[in-house]
């Protein structure tokens, strides 16, 4: 077997995102089932401030918003679709700007907090946008 016919499957350190990918969106219903649902139902919102419901509205829809995209981008990617590895790496530096926003948003934040936030957002685009822009078996394997 010819070393770029086992790069036409998902293999290598191509399981890492693959596996990410298959859990992202179950984090992701996790966070809004268990963080964000929960605030709507604490309160009555007719008892919160407007820029508090906002928020929370704007938390839940943006989560909506990456969970589609997320499952859309795990399809194309496990169909090994040739625009897969640009919208993965869409993905890491979409999470890198949600970091950075929910800074901005929570200024209470420590900074520790803040700092590990950073690091995980920072490591894992530093590792796999590169990896995706420059690796043989990511160019061989999303042809189709």
């Amino acid at each position: 077997m010819e070393i770029r016919d086992s790069y036409s499957r998902i293999g290598g350190w191509l399981i890492v995102p693959a596996i990410g990918l298959v859990l992202s969106p179950i984090s992701l219903l996790f966070y809004i089932s268990s963080e964000i649902m929960p605030a709507f139902t604490a309160v009555p919102l007719s008892e919160t401030s407007g820029e508090f419901r906002t928020y929370l509205l704007l938390d839940l829809l943006l989560n909506l918003l990456v969970f589609a995209y997320t499952i859309v981008v795990a399809v194309l990617f496990f169909k090994r679709r040739r625009v897969a590895p640009k919208l993965v790496m869409s993905l890491y530096l979409l999470n890198l700007l949600f970091i950075i926003g929910e800074r901005f948003v929570f200024m209470s934040l420590n900074e520790l907090q803040w700092i590990i936030g950073i690091i995980n957002g920072i490591v894992p685009s530093l590792i796999w946008i590169p990896y995706f822009l420059l690796s043989k078996r990511v160019q061989a394997t999303f042809k189709v």
